[in-house]
This record gives C-alpha cells, structure tokens and sequence, in this order.
C-alpha cells in the first residue's frame, strides 16, 4: 500500500476512534432558560478574554427555605435535543465563576435528567466555584434512553446566597474509544498536596487516640523475670472498618458469593446489612436477615451495625403505612410495634442501630404524627435493646464542599432538639456518599469538630465516591479516611458496598467485577492492614519486661525461650494502655 494511503487511512481511523457529535455548543448559552422566584432573575452579561463572549449570571437571594426542594428553587435549563442512548458517553465542558459568595465555598450543581417523572439521572454533579473563571469537564453515561427533547441539562444554583456567573458550555456526545481516565476534569480537593499541613496533625491524632503501650512481663512459675522472644499479632482492630453487605451473598455457596465473603473477610471488621434489616426487608424475609446476622457474630463480628428501624417516607416503608395516614393512632400503634418487634429479634447482636434514617428531606411520618414522635422512637428502640447504641443518620453533611450550610445546621439543630426532649440518642452517622465534589480536608475536619460539641459518637455510614477519575479516587479515600481515622469522636467507617457488582454506585466500588482492587482498594487494603496495623517481634530484658506501642485492638501473643518453653494467650490493647504478666511453666 502506498505510504501515504497507509498515513490517510490512519488519520481517518484516529478520527473516527476520537470523534465527537455536538449536542449543543452554546458560547453564548441561547438554549437556557430560567427557573426560580422572581427575587432572582436571568442576565446575561459581556465577557472577555475567555474564548466566549457572554455568561449567565444568577443571584441566589438570602431567605431561601430549607426544604429538599431548596437546591433546585433556582435553576437554569436547556432541552437536549438530540436522541441519546444508555451507556452513551457525554462530556459536559463549562466555565464558572462566583462574583459574590456568603460562605466559604460558593456551589453549583451540574444535572442532566429526564424532563418528566421520576426525572432519572445520567448526571449529578455539586462543584464548588471560585472567584476567578475556572473550566470543568464532567465525563458521564447516559442511564436510559431519550428521544429528542425528552431530557434536560441544567444548573441548580439553590445554596447560600450567591452570584453565579456559567458561560462557555458545550454537550458533546463520545464515540469509540473515548477515553474516560484521560479526561482533566477540573476538579480535585484541599489538602490533596503531598506536604499539606493537615498531614502532619492527623498523625499526630492518631498516634494519640489510636494507639497505646503494650507492657509485658515474662516470669517463670516462681514469678523470677524470664528473657524470651514476644511475638505480637495483631488480629482485629478496635475501630470499625466496615462495609455495607448482602444477606442473600453471606448465605449463598455460589462461586462468586464465595469470592464475596473471602474478600469482605479480607478486608473489614464490620458490617451493616444494606436492606436486609430496613423495615420492608425485614418483614418481607425475617429468617433470612437473622440467619445471616447470626453468622456474622459466630465469624467474630461484633462491632455490627442495623440499619434501619424507621424511614420516614412512605417510599421507603410498608405499603399499609400510607393507608393509615388518616388514623394516627393506628399508624402510632404500627410503627412501635415494629421498632420493638426488630429491636427484640435482634437485641444484644447489633452493636449501633440506626433509629432514624434521613428524617430533615423525610417527613411523611412527622407530618401526621408531629415532631415529639421521633423522641417515642427512640424511646421504644431502647426499651428493645438496652446495650446497643442509638443514632440518627443523614446525607449531605459533608460532602459537596461543605457547602449545604442550611442542612448542616438543621441537622445540629434537630439533634439538639431530640437530646433536649429526652430521646435516648448516642450517636450521629455521617453516610459521606460523595460525587465530583471532593470536600476540602480543613473544611471537613472544622465540620466534624462543630458535630462533636454535641457529646456524641460519630460515625461515617454510607462512603462512597462516584467519579470515573480513580485516580483522584483513590487519594480522597486515602486522606477522607485518614481524617476520619484520626478524628477522636468518630469510631466506625462504613463504605456502602464494596464489590462493583453489588453496588448501587458500581464505580464507587474498591473491587472491579472481575475481583481486582481499584486504586481506592489498594489505597483502603494498605492503610488498613499495614499502616494502622501491628506486628512485633520483642526481647525482654533481664526484669523480663517487653514494652509496644501498637494500635488498638485484639491481638495475639506468643512467648518462646531459648530452651523451649513457649506460651501463646489472647490479649486487647484498650486506650488506657494494657499491663500483662505471662507466667510460663
């Protein structure tokens, strides 16, 4: 073949493998329209120097009310009017900047969704924006099918008061060979830096509250000091590092159910059932919820969470509940019977129990009932199971820059509000699902540290990025989880799901299907079970004394001397410090 055929056939293949079908190219955004009360409004003001000439700009007024609705009260909006199939890739390119902010961060969500109901969506993305012009490309995957006209991109800028200025914004479809980890998103996260200050105190805490000193003396029968060899080995450690997980894989013997348990046996020391013990699930298949929880605890688990006794939203809850709407001494009556139903089936066998699930955005059950009944719930709950620890759980308290302030503050609030009435509450959860909005490292900590003046255990419940980048990952799991770990309130890190075929979000998975660890994997398996973990091979001196420091947990220890005598118990480094003598026969 003639070289320069070969070279012409070649550039045509390079373009077909990288082209790019524009759905629409809107320099000077004519596709979007407004949304929102008449207290903000649509302008369109020149621009310079940007490779576009005009920008949308938005006030997000004081006054705003705090309802899951808030978000998107302000909104700007444009028809795709092209035909999109699922699994199709997009790339959203946009500028941002904010001109005015009342908070730390000012923030914008990026959408793309059906145009009707259940409004599915392919895209969403909270992005923190700066002062200054800064340009994000969002990858995604179209979820379903659309016509022409059938789904809407749009921006909801329904946060803190704010001015919002979007320009520059181009929707291109990908074809072959697009490249998703080749993408600069734009996007990454305060404290990513090798060298940030943050790093340096977060060990210092951890050495602090997630370690103590091992002292341990060897004697003979005649309690004379003895020199041997100590072998510590560590087994198990005293913070939870856990994962959402599936009855049905714990009990099935299928080959990759039996992959399921050996990488979870791997990897975690706790566990919370995803929907085995939501009241639906539980009603639907009791044996099945218990049978499973019973063979956690005989594998050794104990730090177990139940998630989770009530959901107020008539979605989330037995069909009948909605029917008793009308009756609300009937629906009273329904619902502390199964708090005290569930909570007895399984008292003494979890741990923490989550009493109430989400209940600012869900209020189905308060609007009937009132406020003060949330108080009852958690009254009933504990009257079911005395020894286990009692928590609310709610989303979006750190993730998305940090920036819903107004449910931070209804969250505090409401938690407040319960301990004041009496509800027996020992701890909040934290789910930290997160999205291409990477919190800063600094804001989360000051988030966390607000949270912990109510006197409570914290706990991270839910984690879980959903981003493509894995590399940007697998670092803000490192340092998330770092934080976290060294944060002295917080005791328990639950991801939600683990395998990418048993995963509500499957690119937030840490093992891809074919049962490799992600970058983030790695990152959760090293930090885990060799940074925060201790083994120790020790000499006592000639007072038969041997000193560790070594995280908290349970650990194994072995003695052995020179003429063979050797000696091996169980022992538990508690925060205090732990003091053995091991006498030898």
């Amino acid at each position: 073949m003639h070289p320069r055929l070969t070279t012409l056939i070649l550039a045509l293949l390079t373009s077909l493998l990288s082209a790019q079908t524009s759905i629409f190219n809107a320099p000077d955004i004519e596709p979007f329209t407004y949304s929102g009360p008449s207290t903000s409004r649509l302008e369109i003001v020149p621009v310079e120097a940007q490779g576009f000439t005009r920008a949308m700009r938005l006030r997000t007024p004081d006054g705003l009310p705090a309802t899951a609705a808030r978000e998107y009260s302000i909104r700007v909006r444009a028809l795709v009017p092209t035909e999109l199939k699922r699994n199709d890739w997009v790339l959203a390119t946009f500028f941002v900047r904010a001109t005015e902010r009342s908070g730390d961060t000012a923030f914008v969500k990026l959408n793309f969704e059906r145009a009707v109901s259940p409004y599915t969506k392919s895209l969403s993305a909270g992005l923190p924006v700066p002062d200054e012009w800064k340009r994000y490309q969002i990858p995604f995957q179209i979820a379903e099918n659309y016509n022409p006209r059938e789904a809407y991109f749009d921006f909801w800028l329904g946060y803190d008061p704010q001015t919002i200025e979007i320009g520059g914004v181009k929707i291109e479809k990908q074809e072959t060979g697009f490249n998703v980890q080749g993408i600069e998103t734009g996007y990454s996260y305060q404290g990513r830096e090798a060298d940030a200050a943050w790093r340096k105190d977060a060990a210092e805490r951890i050495d602090k509250y997630r370690k103590a000193d091992f002292k341990l003396t060897v004697t003979d029968a005649n309690d004379a000091p003895l020199q041997a060899t100590v072998q510590l080995r560590m087994k198990r450690h005293s913070f939870a590092f856990g994962t959402a997980v599936v009855a049905q894989a714990l009990l099935s013997s299928a080959p990759d159910d039996l992959k399921y348990k050996e990488w979870f046996f791997r990897l975690f020391n706790s566990a919370v059932f995803e929907n085995d013990f939501k009241w639906p699930g539980f009603e639907q298949n009791r044996t099945r919820a218990l049978t499973a929880l019973d063979y956690l605890r005989d594998q050794g688990f104990t730090m177990l969470r139940g998630h989770t006794l009530v959901w107020p939203n008539f979605t989330y809850l037995p069909a009948d509940l909605r029917t008793l709407a009308n009756n609300p001494e009937a629906m009273r009556q329904r619902i502390n019977n199964h708090i005290l139903d569930e909570g007895r089936a399984t008292a003494g066998k979890f741990r923490d129990w989550d009493v109430l699930n989400e209940p600012i955005p869900n209020r189905d059950l308060q609007n009937v009932l009132g406020d003060l009944e949330m108080v009852e719930w958690f009254k009933k709950a504990r009257e079911a199971d005395p020894a286990a620890r009692l928590f609310i759980n709610e989303y979006d308290i750190i993730p998305n820059a940090g920036a819903n302030k107004v449910k931070q503050d209804e969250y505090y609030r409401l938690i407040t509000w319960l301990k004041e009435k009496g509800a027996p509450l020992d701890g909040l959860g934290e789910q930290g699902h997160f999205g291409f909005t990477l919190t800063g490292i600094d804001k989360a900590k000051q988030i966390f540290d607000r949270f912990a003046e109510l006197g409570l255990v914290i706990e991270v419940t839910e984690f879980d990025i959903d981003i493509y980048d894995e590399k940007l990952q697998a670092d803000y799991t490192r340092d998330y989880l770092t934080l976290c770990f060294s944060h002295p309130s917080i005791d328990s890190f639950l991801m939600w799901g683990f395998w990418e075929a048993r995963h509500w979000k499957p690119q937030g998975a840490i093992l891809r299907r074919d049962w490799t660890l992600k970058p983030n994997g790695e990152v959760w398996r090293d930090l885990i079970t060799k940074e925060w973990w201790t083994n120790a091979d020790l000499k006592t001196g000639e007072e038969g004394l041997a000193t560790q420091r070594g995280f908290l947990g349970d650990y194994e220890i072995t003695v052995l001397t020179e003429d063979g005598r050797s000696k091996t118990i169980p022992a538990t480094l508690v925060k205090e410090g732990t003091t053995l003598t091991i006498k030898l026969d």
